[in-house]
């Protein structure tokens, strides 16, 4: 009976934790990647012209995103948001325009992140498709990275 208990309590957790869609924090700070990184685990970054102007993209042409409650060193997503908006792992890679924005910072689970004027980046799990940008203003606190028309 009491474990029933413990796992049913456990699971109410788990569902109030994806509810509001954020984690915990860390005060690791933000640091810029060195240009002679090793092509293992970096990322690359690019751009994307969309219905809301030019956004930074990955690799693959993924929406990037934003999360106002992130802070520079501070990531807040983390467990069951992590799963909605997976954090975009390694090193990045971007073009020459975009390479003085680009840097990474440490998770709590100890993996790099990476970040774009220092704030961490994103994509949104319900984006199926390059170029898509159903993330934009989810809870009033997600947001397309937008760059200038220079892509810096």
């Amino acid at each position: 009976m009491l474990k029933k208990s413990i796992l049913a309590a456990a699971g109410a957790g788990a569902t109030i934790a994806l509810m509001s869609a954020c984690g915990a924090a860390t005060d690791d700070a933000q640091r810029p990647m060195p240009p002679s990184a090793s092509a293992a685990g970096q990322v690359e970054l690019g751009t994307r012209d969309t219905a809301l102007g030019t956004v930074l993209t990955d690799g693959d042409g993924f929406t990037l995103y934003r999360f106002d409650e992130d802070t520079p060193g501070t990531i807040r997503c983390t467990g069951p948001c992590a799963e909605i908006w997976p954090p975009t792992l390694g090193a990045p890679q971007p073009d020459a325009t975009l390479s003085a924005r680009a840097g990474a910072t440490t998770r709590p689970d100890g993996t790099e992140q990476i970040t774009y004027d220092g704030h961490p980046l994103y994509r949104f799990a319900k984006d199926t498709a390059p170029g898509q940008t159903g993330g934009d203003g989810v809870k009033g606190t997600w947001h397309v990275v937008t760059v200038d028309s220079a892509h810096g």
